[in-house]
């Protein structure tokens, strides 16, 4: 069902129906989906995508915006060792728990919190002061949601600066080979959805600038709902269905860099909705671009039994002679292998 295996086991001759994208191209329009819908009435797949590793390098974006955001801070410590700091601080969760990290660091003097680890130890665990740093009214999320305001801003201006100076920018920060494996989705008429823990102007910014309004549906973000993905999951569900669109519960698809964060989803939400719907069943697509990265996420991966899940290395893709990315090659177990099955 899954991955590259269920585009080449889905070209029987289905109905189809024309469903509009909630987001906006770099031309002002919306594209309009040609969804194939099954038997039941409900697509054949809906794929959920996370954006940063998984469809692009932003790092040249996230220097831009640092230089911005925290001027004093990277003139201090260099934008080498402060992006350090800063990408540490992704996989504490949500962009508020982030952004007090760095606030912390750089305006409060905690220095031994760029260790992130410690952050998370001393502020962020049960019964520390940040606990419910998510929660609207607390006043540390009303602190970070101030630079969550500020960033965003700074972020989505970027983004189109960066697009508009040079139109080949998010060009050459696309990872080819899952914009392509996007390309077959929606020539087969699945639907594709985007989530991120980045606020809505920057994700919209870059839905609108490199090209992803044009596979996504939608996009969740922590500005639409600012807890873990398999919540982000629900809201967009709920965002297709008021479409008219059916959910295939059974036939659910998570793509990201992350094992836990993006793919481990998959298992959290089978857990949310089995009472509600005892037919639910996700896959995950873990992507990678190194065999370093592959071994981690088999690492990481390894407890989760309930989902199906493939590794997808898109350094080892091979291209024609034009530089396309060729998924359908006899090389395929090279990269495209599966890490766990469902037992």
């Amino acid at each position: 069902m899954e991955g590259i295996n269920h585009i080449e086991n889905n070209k029987e001759s289905l109905e189809r129906k024309s469903f509009k994208s909630n987001l906006e191209k770099a031309d002002g329009s919306f594209e309009n989906f040609s969804i194939k819908l099954d038997k039941d009435g409900k697509p054949p797949l809906i794929v959920f995508e996370d954006i940063d590793k998984t469809l692009l390098h932003l790092e040249p974006t996230y220097n831009e915006i640092r230089k911005s955001m925290w001027p004093d801070a990277v003139k201090k410590d260099g934008l080498e060792n402060f992006s350090k700091v800063h990408l540490d601080g992704f996989r504490l969760g949500t962009m508020w728990c982030e952004l007090y990290h760095m606030y912390a660091i750089y305006s409060l003097g905690k220095e031994e919190w760029k260790d992130a680890d410690i952050y998370a130890k001393d502020f962020l665990a049960s019964g520390k002061k940040g606990e419910h740093i998510d929660e609207p009214g607390n006043i540390y999320h009303e602190i970070s949601n101030r630079l969550l305001e500020k960033f965003d801003d700074i972020a989505s201006e970027t983004v189109e600066k960066q697009a508009k100076e040079n139109p080949e920018f998010f060009e050459k920060s696309k990872i080819k080979s899952v914009y392509k494996l996007n390309t077959l989705y929606k020539k087969s008429g699945v639907v594709v959805v985007g989530m991120t823990a980045n606020p809505k102007k920057f994700a919209n910014a870059l839905c609108k600038y490199a090209g992803l309004a044009e596979s996504f549906m939608d996009c969740a973000t922590d500005t639409d709902i600012g807890v873990t993905k398999e919540y982000k999951m629900k809201w967009l569900i709920k965002k297709l269905e008021q479409k008219g669109i059916k959910i295939p519960y059974d036939k659910l698809l998570i793509i990201g860099d992350s094992p836990i964060g993006d793919v481990g989803n998959a298992s959290r939400f089978q857990k949310l909705e089995v009472i509600e719907h005892p037919e639910v069943s996700a896959s995950g697509i873990v992507i990678n671009g190194n065999d370093k990265d592959l071994e981690n996420a088999i690492e990481k991966l390894s407890k989760i039994n309930d989902i199906n899940i493939n590794a997808f290395d898109y350094s080892k893709v091979p291209e024609d002679i034009n530089g396309n990315p060729q998924l359908y090659s006899k090389d395929r177990k090279e990269f495209y292998t599966e890490i766990n099955s469902k037992k």
